[in-house]
């Protein structure tokens, strides 16, 4: 029951908030905006990881076309190794308008090379082709196997835990996580 003597006294005690709840609403709103500030980013490293694995996954299976197409130069592919993944994929034989050279194999691996390099920087590659039968004679095509590989260190994933499927054979050193995509086929 309210007091005849002052009803205004309780009147003005229920009117408006206090400065403690005020602080509080403020610093649940602020849990919530940083909450879906970390959302937001850890969505966007993720989303570039996955882009970087898809582009990695699209190259290794154009340079195993590449060798299929090319069949009688399988074991000139071998050659591609991770020390040709230097520059930033736009100078050098990457350059617009730069020479292709006369072998077939040569011009697909400064092809493939440049777009690993502009698809992942930091990407290196190798390809491998282990023959099956000795060639019969030079320039014949041969039964073979063909092994195409990328890595690269990703800084923004922490360590993988337990083992991967393909152990890194060339990117050392990573603070990251280190992707591996392995496509291999027969000839």
């Amino acid at each position: 029951m309210i007091s005849s003597k002052n009803p205004t006294a309780v009147n003005q005690r229920q009117r408006g908030f206090t400065l403690l709840e005020v602080m509080i609403a403020v610093v649940i709103l602020s849990v919530g905006l940083l909450g879906m500030a970390l959302l937001q980013s850890t969505s966007l490293r993720a989303a570039q990881t996955t882009n970087e694995r898809s582009q990695a996954t699209m190259l290794v299976y154009e340079m195993m076309d590449m060798v299929r197409a090319n069949r009688r130069q399988a074991s000139q592919y071998a050659l591609i190794r991770e020390n040709a993944f230097s520059g930033n994929g736009r100078t050098g034989w990457c350059a617009a308008g730069a020479p292709l050279p006369a072998q077939r194999w040569a011009a697909d691996r400064n092809e493939w090379v440049c777009a690993v390099r502009r698809a992942i920087p930091d990407a290196r590659g190798r390809v491998t082709v282990t023959s099956a039968t000795a060639p019969a004679a030079p320039g014949v095509a041969v039964s073979a196997t063909v092994e195409v590989r990328i890595e690269w260190c990703d800084p923004r994933g922490g360590a993988l835990s337990g083992t991967p499927e393909f152990a890194a054979l060339f990117t050392t050193g990573c603070t990251g996580t280190t992707n591996v995509i392995v496509a291999r086929s027969g000839l």
